[in-house]
């Protein structure tokens, strides 16, 4: 028996059900959306997003230590990013006090 025929998903697999948001497919490459997951790392961690420049410069320096192209999903890219975050936001902070002396 086919489980409940009330729910149209249990004898129909791949039937779209209004009642669930569509997501992108998580094994086709390119699917991740990659500036939103370090914006939202940045977020949580300074409260803000990073301007384009800060995000430019964050993703080459994953890049450069190889993290970028891997699983985004692993604890070390997400350390990393966070620490590239926090020391992006502490030399604009140093900066800024340079500019006020």
């Amino acid at each position: 028996m086919p489980g409940d025929l009330n729910d149209p998903e249990s004898f129909m697999p791949f039937y779209y059900d209004p009642k669930y948001d569509q997501m992108p497919n998580q094994f086709e490459p390119g699917a991740v959306d990659t500036d939103g997951y370090i914006q939202g790392i940045s977020f949580e961690i300074i409260g803000r997003k990073l301007g384009k420049e800060e995000l430019e410069t964050i993703k080459q320096r994953l890049r450069d230590k190889g993290l970028f192209h891997g699983n985004m999903g692993d604890e070390k890219f997400r350390n990393e990013t966070g620490n590239l975050v926090k020391q992006l936001n502490s030399a604009r902070k140093v900066a800024s006090q340079w500019l006020q002396i």
